[in-house]
């Protein structure tokens, strides 16, 4: 086996952006939360206003299901919007490399730009994902990732040797 370092090369796609946040949206905790807390906080919020002024039973239950529908709607949009907005911050920088090794990644672009990660701390990924065409690298906390499509990999046994990679240095979720 070869212990040294793994090449990707690709070019980000819009619909990486979209599979890497719904990965992190169905598979962690903070994603999941952040579904399903507007819609129970608006739902609760109209009860309580409904049960304090009083609002009758079929006012009521109109009510609590447009604020549900519209909570559940921007909910999603938000979604959408997050991985739009992630793309194009980095489709200006054009193909990207990414390099894994026993120290950690090193990201670069289409310009000068360089991004490391060492694997302990630093800020850097701590949890991943596999989907069917990625790798979903995430933050300890919040919504930091990196999309990295197999589809970079330049032999497909890279696949295999990153995923043991990932397993030895990073948490699976």
């Amino acid at each position: 086996m070869n212990t040294g370092e793994i090449v990707f090369e690709y070019r980000p796609t819009a619909d990486d952006y979209r599979t890497a946040l719904g990965a992190w949206f169905s598979r962690t905790w903070p994603g999941r939360r952040a579904m399903v807390l507007p819609a129970v906080m608006s739902v609760a919020g109209v009860v309580v206003y409904g049960l304090v002024r009083g609002f009758d039973p079929g006012i009521g239950g109109i009510v609590t299901a447009v604020v549900l529908i519209t909570a559940v709607v921007g909910a999603v949009r938000a979604r959408s919007r997050i991985a739009r907005e992630s793309f194009a911050a980095m489709e200006p920088h054009g193909d990207s490399r990414t390099v894994l090794g026993e120290t950690g990644i090193v990201i670069t672009g289409g310009g000068p730009d360089r991004t490391v990660f060492d694997w302990p701390g630093s800020g850097g990924p701590a949890w991943y994902h596999e989907t069917p065409g990625l790798f979903v690298l995430t933050a300890d906390k919040g919504r930091t990732f990196l999309a990295l499509p197999k589809r970079g990999a330049a032999d497909p046994a890279d696949v295999d040797r990153v995923r043991e990679l990932l397993d030895r240095n990073l948490k699976r979720y």
